[in-house]
């Protein structure tokens, strides 16, 4: 006989992977017995007898097998006498498995395995937003029935409780660990998985009776209502309607920790071959411990996706990262270099060592070179290779930068007396690409190698170019040494600057591989190897090296409106003001006249709006913006922002961001229900004129959830999903993403990173400065409680 135990947090699907798995015709199941909870809790062992009673008389309709029961004896005979119930049942029916569903059975694991050593656990988790708010509406509404004591912490707790105990079992041959959101997505390939670990086949019916099972083992208890429709995801999520924003704050507070308690942890040396690393399936995210011959640098977190963090990903975070550390202990290894400076890294690159910094910038700068003939407006340059001069026929040409074989960029060099200098290309790389450069250079030639071998990095680099160009298909190839996995999809590099989220590599969810697809389609962004509906998943990746498209990153003013600047002021900590709602007759909002005083002050103090461009440039060329530079931001894209923000901001001339939900357009603020009135939200009409009058518009996601509670899958579509919407009735890009209440974490940057965003805001009490990533500025919120004071 198979014994199965399914457990969990109560509200997060037990009933339903229940009723699913007892449809199969080898399993019997059974109402929640508690046995186990009231046996050893010992708030409830006086009431056992009384539980029992309850389960054989009413539930099971089994009275005669009270027999046996007899309160005075041993726990051990007890859960002996119990366990012996169950098999005699199974045996009834002819079945050869059995399972027991009650959900606090989670805490009592060791005793249970004691009492049947051969017992097999199915834990299944949700999301914490949602089972924290489904434990929070069952225990309002049916307080009589739950019980007393369920204020928000105890559900808080009780889910957080679940989830550790859960994680423990992680790598354990007779447990498995389900999550609720990838079941109902994919519920054939979840339930082959746990048959294949219960060691039966799985059986199509399982899809077709669940629905009559789930009737019989809810017992038609009030909060499982319903528990017999199909099985999907909700679109409306409850948290919306019970939490105000303070409350939800709190839940991520716990969440967030929870997050990196569970996350699967491992430590990586860099001067080692770095590989692929393999997670479980339910972990969600890596922390990694980074060594630099044998020293701790720091961690770098990034998501685990279909069980696997691509060492190529993993490479490009680490050199993100920590390029400069990477590179000063290679140079330490030279006695003769002196202490790095980014001069001497420039001269080494560049093999000019002789050359001052300002050298390297100056396109005019006295330089010997071959000279070659170009006959189209393309030419790929490595830059551990001499650069040559270009005769050329063009107004301005397009240089494809490689750094180790690998491209990083394309940048745009002006052609005078059809003639291109090796120094302009040189100074033009140089300006353009800045610390990429770096970072290139450290993941193509140290990471992964002995940092005290003999080789300047210029050599190293040239060797793996060398290497790459000796193989065509070196990108994926298997066997070759290739960045991806053979027949990876792969999403190529979209636009924007370099060094940017641009830049890195990504592990993406097959799961959101659609929402990604459709995403990318509409920006006419390259796409490799997208399989056919009925193939099996690939992994997949954002492939920053497949460059098909020209940078629109080039050489040229932006055409905005002439600033006027305080020539003896500069912007190197730049505010980002964040409102909501701006309505006279709003207890969440902020008034019309509140709003006149700012921006009058804004006025009358000579501030000018900044460009999210702007703010880009400065930061990777640490260079401070003119004057006293501001950008406003919008949350919600509100009906009245027509009434009252907009006549305002053309009255004193600022321009501003406004941050739309984007399957919320033309609804309202539902997100907010629980604490504010709904009101109207623009419609594509007003966003399309208001974009016409000079307002960008930014994602707030799809549907306005917590990221950091949602899985990668999910995380990922929220961004694409928006992205895609977005960018399709606004007929641009989208660029700006702002995170949901201020919620964002390493693993969501990256990802809305990867999905196409170039800057991503938070919320925070301090001005944006240069050490800030710009997938994580911090805005300061501005509410009828927290005006802005200067």
């Amino acid at each position: 006989m198979k014994r199965i135990f399914l457990v969990g947090c109560p509200r997060s699907g037990t009933t339903i992977l229940q009723s699913l798995l007892a449809s199969n015709p080898e399993i019997i199941s059974f109402p929640e017995s508690k046995f186990f909870h009231y046996l050893l809790y010992d708030l409830f062992a006086g009431k056992l007898p009384m539980r029992m009673e309850a389960f054989f008389n009413d539930e099971i309709k089994r009275p005669e097998l009270l027999k046996g029961f007899d309160d005075s004896q041993s726990v051990e005979t007890k859960a002996s006498w119990f366990i012996g119930i169950l098999d005699g049942l199974a045996a009834e029916e002819n079945k050869s498995i059995w399972l027991e569903k009650t959900p606090e059975h989670i805490h009592f694991i060791q005793d249970i395995e004691r009492f049947a050593p051969d017992v097999k656990f199915i834990h299944i988790l949700r999301n914490g937003m949602d089972t924290i708010a489904s434990l929070y509406e069952a225990t309002r509404n049916f307080n009589d029935l739950w019980g007393s004591g369920w204020d928000l912490n105890h559900c808080i707790e009780s889910w957080k409780n679940a989830e550790l105990i859960s994680y423990k079992y992680v790598n354990a041959s007779n447990h498995i660990l389900v999550k609720y959101e990838e079941l109902v997505e994919n519920k054939k390939s979840v339930l082959e998985n746990i048959c294949n670990f219960i060691g039966i086949d799985y059986d199509a019916g399982m899809l077709t009776d669940y629905k009559k099972k789930a009737a019989n083992y809810s017992l038609n208890k009030p909060w499982h209502q319903g528990i017999e429709r199909d099985i999907t995801l909700a679109k409306v999520h409850k948290y919306h309607k019970y939490f105000k924003e303070s409350e939800i704050q709190e839940i991520l507070t716990h969440i967030d920790w929870v997050n990196s308690e569970v996350a699967y942890k491992v430590a990586v040396e860099v001067s080692e071959l770095i590989s692929d690393i393999a997670v479980p399936q339910i972990c969600d995210r890596l922390c990694c411990t980074i060594l630099l011959e044998g020293n701790e640098l720091g961690t770098v977190e990034l998501p685990a996706c279909n069980g696997m963090v691509a060492g190529a990903v993993l490479a490009d975070a680490i050199a993100a990262q920590f390029a400069w550390q990477i590179l000063d202990r290679f140079f330490q290894h030279n006695p003769e270099t002196l202490q790095l400076e980014w001069t001497l890294f420039l001269q080494e690159i560049w093999n000019h060592p002789h050359s001052l910094d300002d050298d390297f910038y100056n396109p005019e700068t006295a330089d010997e070179a071959l000279t070659i003939s170009l006959e189209k407006d393309l030419i790929a340059v490595e830059v551990s290779a001499e650069l040559p001069n270009i005769k050329v026929e063009l107004s301005e040409i397009d240089v494809l930068v490689k750094v180790g074989g690998v491209a990083i960029g394309i940048v745009t060099v002006g052609v005078e007396n059809n003639f291109v200098s090796a120094q302009k290309v040189r100074s033009t790389i140089t300006r353009n690409i800045g610390f990429e450069l770096c970072v290139a250079a450290v993941r193509e030639a140290l990471l992964g190698k002995p940092l005290d071998s003999e080789p300047s990095l210029r050599s190293r680099l040239a060797s793996a170019a060398q290497q790459r160009s000796n193989q065509p298909d070196w990108l994926n190839a298997e066997g070759s040494g290739g960045i991806y996995p053979q027949d990876a999809v792969m999403f190529g590099r979209r636009g924007g600057a370099t060094g940017t989220s641009v830049s890195r590599r990504a592990a993406l969810p097959a799961q959101a591989l659609r929402e990604l697809a459709n995403s990318a389609a509409i920006a006419g962004e390259p796409i490799m190897q997208i399989p056919r509906e009925n193939e099996l998943q690939k992994q997949v990746f954002y492939a920053p090296e497949i460059i098909w498209q020209k940078s629109p990153r080039r050489e040229i003013a932006h055409s905005v409106k002439p600033q006027v600047f305080d020539n003896e002021s500069v912007t190197d900590q730049l505010p980002i003001i964040a409102y909501r709602r701006i309505s006279p007759d709003s207890l969440n909002a902020v008034t019309p006249q509140c709003l006149e005083q700012d921006l009058q002050y804004f006025k009358e103090n000579g501030y000018y709006t900044a460009t999210w461009e702007d703010w880009e440039k400065a930061k990777l060329t640490k260079t401070p913006l003119p004057g006293q530079a501001v950008l406003l931001t919008f949350d919600g894209g509100h009906l009245d922002f027509l009434t009252y923000v907009f006549p305002l901001l053309k009255r004193f001339d600022f321009r501003a961001t406004v941050f739309l939900v984007a399957e919320s357009i033309g609804k309202t603020n539902s997100w907010e229900k629980a604490e504010f009135p709904e009101v109207p939200l623009m419609g594509w009409p007003e966003i399309l004129q208001m974009q016409d009058a000079g307002i960008e518009f930014g994602s707030m996601s799809a549907t306005h959830q917590a990221l950091t509670a949602l899985s990668p899958a999910e995380i990922v579509r929220e961004g694409a999903k928006s992205r895609a919407i977005l960018e399709r009735g606004l007929g641009k890009s989208v660029k700006c993403f702002a995170y949901p209440y201020g919620d964002v974490d390493k693993i969501v940057e990256h990802l809305i990173g990867a999905t196409g965003y170039n800057f991503g805001v938070s919320y925070g009490s301090n001005f944006s400065s240069f050490d800030d990533s710009l997938m994580s500025l911090p805005r300061l919120q501005i509410t009828p409680e927290n005006r802005l004071t200067w």
